[in-house]
């Protein structure tokens, strides 16, 4: 009787898997979950092996796998949402070799204006979210606890994946009451770089604010070119209370508050709890914060913090990304302002009725500055006392090329030329200074004196309208904005004491994650846990 129940709770649709995005796909069971007013995919939501800490937690698209050796256990699968009703389903329903699209039903009710407007149980938005940034010493784990999840960092171009690195996690936290970043302890159970996607090793390389070959528009990106789990796990507002985690934010305990506009939109549901859906804002002349923050209706604990900021579009702002259209873009959606980054940050109710976390999930836009594809090098001829300009190909239009589209900066002031011409590779030319302009004089001097190593500094080409066959100018680098995801799934979570923690193998804070020196503990893979790796591509 109870298999029936299950088996019509959910609406199962067996699709053709693609035929190309996946591996081991004989040791998994794929599934997606989707809206049924909406018939949009739900991301972010929790999978439970239910009476088991196991789980994971569906990908953006709303994607999740699980292994195949938990459906022969007789297991429930728990499925939980904010904003949605807590399903269960008997694993052995699940197909094999299909994907199933399983749809949940919302599960809040709007409060009317005048309750929204007002106050609920005598406490208006903001005081609600005072007591429950108050209470986070009671109502999250303040002894030693353990929490092993899946992580990834990945970026996204023209709606794919690129640059995928996955990892088991093992998090050693000694309490709430400690500070997160200077306390706490990790291990890598595994790591690797994922080769079934794009590698971008342009896109891949630390941030560089010198060169700007890499940056965070509009920040600074602290911990630049270290590891990028610390780095989410510095933006962990809730676990790190007592400390700054990200603009406006602040302290969470000392100036969220203070900085934001609330309003109760309304009560939901989180895997079977009251929760209080309230909407929060920040603005000023350049930037604008939006948001959500859910607090449980009995203890005020904070389930989930989602927050985004936003770069005010000034007029006449430049637009220096290849495709323009994608400055004013999180990603997946239209924005009509740029969007600076997305944090989203839940917990989940656990051992001894206290909040573990649950998953975090940190976007930011990355510009690169990429390399020209059609380049030239400069070069001092001494024995003929001129200029070579070499490019790596042949330019177009040979005949359109004056000696106006040569510009050679010494100190970084213009020299004078007097003619060009191009030898037989039609790839080098050379350029014939005005040797006899007095203004000029102890300069060219200068230059064309012999010196020791021959590198002469200060010397710098810059073309102006010489293009290859493609369009391409000469040593043009185009801008470019990706996508940059960092991520971490709870798998498993429970209290511990000091003594039963591992420090055989701990994390090297300060190195990548995929350091040479960083060590691997793979005995911790001994226990059931799995990498839910995303699909190649996105949906646009």
């Amino acid at each position: 009787m109870r298999k029936n129940i299950f088996k019509n709770s959910f609406f199962l649709l067996s699709v053709l898997l693609a035929t190309s995005g996946f591996s081991q796909r004989e040791d998994f069971i794929f599934g997606q979950l989707v809206d049924s007013t909406k018939n949009e995919t739900i991301p972010f939501a929790s999978i439970r092996i239910k009476d088991k800490a196991l789980g994971v937690i569906t990908n953006i698209d709303g994607t999740f796998k699980i292994p195949l050796r938990l459906k022969t256990l007789g297991d429930i699968m728990e499925i939980s949402c904010m904003g949605y009703i807590t399903k269960e389903i008997l694993m052995e329903d699940l197909a094999e070799g299909q994907s199933n699209i399983i749809v949940l039903r919302p599960g809040g009710f709007q409060l009317s204006e005048a309750v929204v407007s007002a106050k609920i149980r005598g406490l208006t938005a903001k005081q609600i979210v005072r007591i429950a940034v108050n209470s986070i010493p009671q109502n999250y784990p303040s002894e030693n606890f353990e929490i092993v999840g899946y992580y990834r960092d990945y970026q996204v171009k023209n709606g794919n994946y690129i640059n995928l690195n996955e990892a088991i996690v093992n998090l050693q936290d000694e309490g709430f009451d400690t500070k997160d970043i200077l306390n706490n302890q990790y291990q890598l159970y595994s790591y690797n770089q994922n080769l079934d996607f794009e590698v971008d090793m342009f896109a891949r390389q630390p941030y560089d604010y010198k060169g700007r070959n890499k940056i965070v528009p509009n920040a600074r990106m602290r911990n630049d070119g270290g590891n990028e789990f610390i780095t989410l796990r510095m933006h962990d507002a809730i676990r790190n209370y007592g400390l700054e985690s990200f603009s406006f934010v602040d302290s969470i305990s000392s100036h969220f508050v203070k900085n934001h506009q609330f309003r109760i939109l309304r009560k939901t549901n989180y895997n079977k709890e009251r929760v209080y859906e309230i909407d929060l804002t920040y603005e000023d002349e350049n930037y604008r914060a939006e948001g959500k923050i859910f607090i449980n209706t009995d203890g005020f604990a904070i389930h989930k913090l989602d927050y985004a900021l936003f770069k005010r579009r000034q007029p006449l702002f430049y637009r220096i990304a290849e495709n323009a259209q994608e400055r004013f873009t999180d990603g997946f959606k239209k924005m009509n302002r740029e969007m600076m980054y997305h944090i989203q940050i839940e917990y989940a109710r656990g051992a001894g009725k206290k909040m573990f976390l649950n998953y975090i999930s940190f976007y930011n836009k990355v510009l690169l500055q990429r390399p020209a594809v059609f380049r030239s090098k400069i070069v001092i001829d001494l024995f003929d006392r001129s200029f070579r300009v070499r490019l790596n190909k042949a330019p177009a239009n040979l005949d359109r090329i004056k000696i106006g589209d040569f510009r050679i900066l010494f100190r970084n002031q213009p020299l004078p030329l007097s003619r060009f011409y191009y030898l037989e590779d039609e790839q080098t030319f050379v350029v014939c200074p005005h040797l006899e302009y007095k203004k000029t004089e102890e300069e060219y001097r200068y230059l064309f004196t012999a010196k020791k190593g021959l590198q002469v500094p200060n010397v710098k080409f810059t073309p102006r309208n010489i293009k290859d066959s493609l369009g391409n100018k000469l040593d043009e680098r185009k801008w470019e904005y990706i996508h940059q995801y960092r991520e971490f799934f709870t798998q498993e979570a429970k209290l511990k004491t000091q003594q039963e923690f591992d420090t055989v193998g701990l994390m090297k804070k300060i190195l990548p994650l995929e350091h040479v020196w960083q060590p691997i503990n793979e005995e911790g893979l001994k226990n059931e846990y799995w990498k839910n790796t995303p699909l190649p591509n996105l949906k646009k």
